[in-house]
């Protein structure tokens, strides 16, 4: 091949990797010289800087080595020498707090907690939440309340949860493990779980799916309820032909018990209890025991959104499955088709590459170390984040054709690049919008954290999270469960802290205060009133012995959280006949088909003989509100019994519906505070606030979200007087015209006016009422 001298190719050399100043010098230094030679002739030869030109330094003072030195001090490593040149021992000085908070907070333990100075317990992604959300101490943690700001920002995170993907660290949550035979863990859980676990299906006993329950002390099922749980067994393994003949229910078995941070104590020690109660009763047929705690290991990742499988696809990297569901979601994910394989309720476990890692290859890895359910055994922590920049920096080094002489680094004797989780589908919350929850050594957190935001999750706190749960219409615990403890230290901390937001403000822009909590027991005084009576017989034959009643005990209060307890109730008041209509999955009939037989009302039916018994329990279910034309429902709003003449005004547009409004003097005084802090409703003796009395039978407990399509609150109301309502309006239209829902009335605490709206029991729509946020 023939070319032009002038434009031969050459073969460019590869620049050496190291550059000798001293060879480079000498070979130059003719080259050297003569610069040197020009730049003496334009200076003539002085080389001193000019005046103008002259900027300060601090050659000439050691207030940087002073600092050096002060740093070295802080951290104890440098050791003070005297003048006559003998040494002194090390400055033991405790470093300033900064220094040390930085220190803790950069440690990244296999377990446990890292606890302020009060002993309040911070989450692995407490320095990431703490500069950019508006923190609080709550349940023994320090926890992200929401962005900073007043509140707000509802709407944009109900678009983002629509379309993209949010996630929430609730790592605050921690399992209880019972460890024994499962005839012996199923007698126990009987005794403190309602319903009892053991009408769960095979799958719920394998371990492949999860099941929720009502946790409470040991003995009767309506002892004091502590919080709503799941449970989850640990998959049974394939068993060998040798050991197929054998008992499977004798072998050892594990089970996690989820329970929130504000009732782990009560929990593990109603456990405990329970668990020590069967090794005093010697009993041969079943084994003891062992209950642990397992604070401290585990953290919880909840991710949400119309795209969060799409998400999890990006970031889960299977490289070993613990089963064959889990080997099929492996290779969906892969395919991008993860919720395919994993049923509702699903639980999946595998071991995925570290997210943080440049390629996502399988790696290789001990085999003792592919269970999350071994967690006594020790779980190794992650690699360091130093040591993936090194890499990182060394890979950007080899792309430059650049050898790195210090590439080798330490990964730390109990580091991994592998991590043991556990994926669960939960229930979905709306139609498009997936949830799940991915369970995993705590250690290992804020390493999945950081990557699931950097690729577009959004971070939420307490109050958005409560936001997505009014949203989906699922409770939030403790704040929607009047009937655990819980609830009642959250709503002391919040009274307390409007009492002290309170003071701060001047008396000219003070207002009245308002119930909290709710006085639940206040709907004790429309049991002997008819709540639709006409307004001649509303008021009380006898007002001062109604507010001198005694009030009923908390323990009078009854939450049906599924079915079966709502018609247990039933079945002890008689109430057979009342229309109220819990739903079971053998039923072949559905609601919409009962309000159309005309025997399904009993129009003989004498309510009185239910609303008479002023000592009975209090049941209270939870509603579903919506609003009725117009009108927003805040949370705590009272719920009411509406009249007939009510209803038909709201109906019929007509521009009256001003007159339902509660006199402006009796605003203030509609709830009155005790000597000893609790709230009581106060009977109206004002005839002109007796005319617009409406009797309460219950409370709103998560308002509407600014922002939502079809905005819906959520409340609890008594179920005998829900079942007086609707006896009365279906009696009052023909039957093409019942509807399902129940009109009520809503009037916000710190209004006049009363707002019509639809109420609906959610226990007619479905069986159990145990999902929760």
């Amino acid at each position: 091949m023939t070319t032009d001298g002038s434009k031969q190719l050459k073969s460019h050399a590869i620049p050496p990797g190291e550059l000798h100043v001293q060879k480079f010098t000498e070979s130059r230094a003719s080259e050297l010289d003569s610069l040197y030679s020009t730049i003496a002739s334009r200076l003539n030869n002085d080389f001193r800087s000019q005046r103008n030109k002259r900027r300060r330094t601090t050659g000439f003072d050691n207030r940087a080595s002073k600092t050096r030195f002060r740093k070295k001090q802080k951290v104890g490593i440098l050791n003070q020498t005297k003048r006559d040149g003998s040494l002194e021992k090390s400055v033991n000085k405790a470093p300033p707090r900064h220094i040390r908070r930085k220190k803790e907070l950069n440690k990244n333990l296999e377990s446990g907690f890292c606890v302020s100075g009060d002993g309040t317990k911070r989450l692995r992604t407490h320095v990431w939440h703490a500069k950019r959300f508006t923190m609080i101490k709550r349940w023994g943690f320090h926890l992200p309340l929401g962005l900073h700001g007043r509140g707000k920002g509802s709407r944009a995170l109900l678009k983002w949860l629509e379309n993209g993907t949010i996630i929430h660290d609730a790592s605050y949550y921690s399992a209880v493990q019972l460890q024994g035979s499962q005839d012996s863990i199923l007698s126990i859980l009987s005794s403190v779980m309602s319903p009892f676990p053991s009408s769960d299906t095979e799958d719920v006993l394998s371990g492949g799916i999860y099941a929720s329950s009502m946790l409470h002390h040991a003995g009767a099922i309506d002892s004091r309820t502590i919080a709503p749980v799941i449970y989850m067994w640990r998959p049974i393994q394939q068993p060998t032909d040798a050991e197929s003949e054998c008992d499977q229910t004798n072998e050892l078995r594990h089970l996690w018990i989820w329970i929130h941070a504000a009732a782990l104590t009560e929990g593990y020690n109603a456990l405990k209890s329970a668990c020590e109660s069967q090794v005093s009763q010697v009993n041969e047929d079943f084994a003891s025991v062992r209950c642990i705690s397992l604070e401290g290991q585990f953290g919880s990742l909840e991710v949400m959104g119309s795209k969060a499988s799409q998400l999890l696809q990006k970031i889960l990297h299977p490289v070993s499955s613990m089963s064959e569901k889990s080997s099929c979601l492996r290779k969906c994910s892969l395919m991008g088709a993860v919720e395919e394989h994993t049923p509702c309720s699903g639980i999946s476990s595998f071991t995925v590459n570290d997210p943080r890692a440049l390629t996502n290859e399988n790696t290789e890895f001990d085999s003792s170390y592919t269970d999350l359910w071994d967690a006594e055994k020790g779980l190794c922590c992650p690699v360091e984040e130093s040591v993936l920049c090194m890499e990182k920096h060394h890979q950007r080094l080899l792309s430059f054709c650049l050898p790195d002489k210090n590439s080798a680094a330490s990964t730390g004797i109990h580091s991994s690049r592998v991590c043991p989780i556990i994926l669960i589908r939960r229930n979905k919350l709306m139609d498009s919008v997936t949830r799940w929850t991915i369970i995993l050594p705590l250690s290992w957190v804020k390493a999945f954290w950081v990557p699931l935001v950097s690729i577009g999750a959004r971070a939420i706190g307490l109050r958005e999270r409560s936001w997505v749960a009014c949203e989906a219409r699922i409770p939030n615990f403790p704040s929607e469960f009047p009937e655990c403890d819980s609830y009642a230290s959250l709503t002391e901390t919040e009274a307390a802290a409007m009492d002290k937001e309170a003071a701060l403000r001047p008396a000219s822009v003070k207002t009245f205060s308002v119930p909290v909590p709710p006085p639940w027991n206040c709907v004790r005084f429309a049991f002997k009133m008819n709540p639709a009576e006409s307004k001649t017989t509303q008021t009380c034959s006898n007002e001062s012995d109604a507010v001198a009643e005694p009030a009923l005990p908390d323990d009078h209060i009854v939450v049906a959280r599924s079915s079966r307890t709502l018609s247990g109730f039933l079945n002890t008041i008689n109430g057979d006949r009342l229309p109220l209509f819990p739903h079971f999955c053998d039923k072949n009939t559905c609601l919409s088909k009962i309000i159309k037989d005309e025997k399904v009302l009993d129009h003989d039916l004498n309510m009185d003989s239910f609303l008479g018994n002023r000592c009975r329990k209090v049941c209270l279910v939870r509603v579903t509100l919506r609003a009725f034309k117009e009108g927003a429902i805040e949370d705590g709003a009272v719920v009411c019994a509406p009249r007939l003449a009510d209803i038909k005004l709201w109906i019929s547009g007509s521009n009256n519906k001003g007159e339902l409004q509660v006199p402006p003097s009796s605003v203030a005084t509609y709830f009155a505070k005790q000597d000893s802090g609790k709230w009581e409703f106060r009977v109206p003796e004002d005839p002109a606030a007796v005319e617009s009395n409406r009797w309460p039978i219950g409370f709103i407990t998560s308002g509407f979200v600014q922002g939502s399509k079809k905005p819906s609150a959520g409340g609890l109301c008594d179920a005998v007087l829900l079942a007086r309502l609707r006896h009365e309006q279906w009696s009052s239209v023909p039957l093409k015209r019942r509807k399902k829902e129940i009109y009520v009335l809503t009037r916000n605490l710190r209004s006049t006016a009363y707002r019509l709206a639809l109420a609906t029991i959610v226990l007619e729509h479905q069986q159990e009422d145990f999902d929760y946020v």
